[in-house]
């Protein structure tokens, strides 16, 4: 299976090895929990990651977080869905919200635990919380919150894990002829395919976007 995976994906191999270590190691979006926030708030709306969620990240970044007005999860908890200038990034209060919702839950949880920062609360909850749990989950139960967005978002805070978006599940049944009743039993499998090819999950879901999104030169965000 490892060298199935590894012929089907080997244009892309470099670059996804870029896109396990910024997640393992918390550096993506230099490492701006705010930032990765965004990023799978935007990403909920099912709009192309690679040509309109990550530009839209960087727009944030330059209109928001550089100019000083949001650089914390405090910050953006304060703001609200409707505000024009989210707006002029992108036109959508669902994700806008999101975004505010998860702030205001991570912002509690680090005041709550004594957490020294913004990253370690982010950390601190993804490693502390489970797919199986997650519409208990405070975070997973913010308005707009899916299981793909859930387990996005602990990806970006290092866990090892998988999202069940269609496109990582059509290539996942095509090319190893998984099949499953619920996204739940998804996620198992995809941990138990892992242990199989000797690749993370998280290695295997960043080859499958680079692949299917012809993304495969090292095309990253930079801010």
């Amino acid at each position: 299976m490892r060298t199935i995976f590894e012929k089907q994906f080997e244009d892309v191999l470099e670059a996804t090895r870029e896109g396990e270590k910024r997640c393992l190691s918390t550096t993506r979006w230099g490492g701006d929990p705010v930032l990765m926030v965004v990023d799978a708030a935007l990403d909920s709306t099912g709009l192309n990651y690679f040509n309109i969620v990550v530009p839209r990240v960087r727009r944030f970044h330059e209109t928001f977080v550089k100019a000083g007005r949001i650089r914390s999860f405090n910050d953006l908890r304060k703001a609200t869905p409707d505000d024009l200038d989210l707006g002029k990034i992108l036109n959508n209060k669902r994700a806008w919200g999101v975004a505010i919702g998860v702030s205001e839950i991570l912002d509690n949880m680090r005041k709550e635990l004594g957490i020294r920062s913004d990253l370690e609360a982010l950390k601190t909850w993804a490693e502390n919380t489970s797919h199986l749990a997650w519409e208990r989950d405070p975070v997973g139960r913010v308005n707009g919150v899916g299981l793909i967005t859930f387990q996005y978002l602990r990806m970006q805070a290092g866990v090892d894990t998988s999202m069940p978006d269609k496109i990582i599940k059509r290539v996942i049944k095509r090319e190893f002829g998984v099949r499953t009743s619920d996204d739940l039993s998804f996620i198992d499998e995809m941990e138990r395919l892992s242990h199989a090819i000797g690749y993370s999950q998280i290695f295997i879901c960043w080859a499958i976007w680079m692949k299917e999104s012809d993304k495969g030169k090292g095309e990253w965000e930079a801010v």
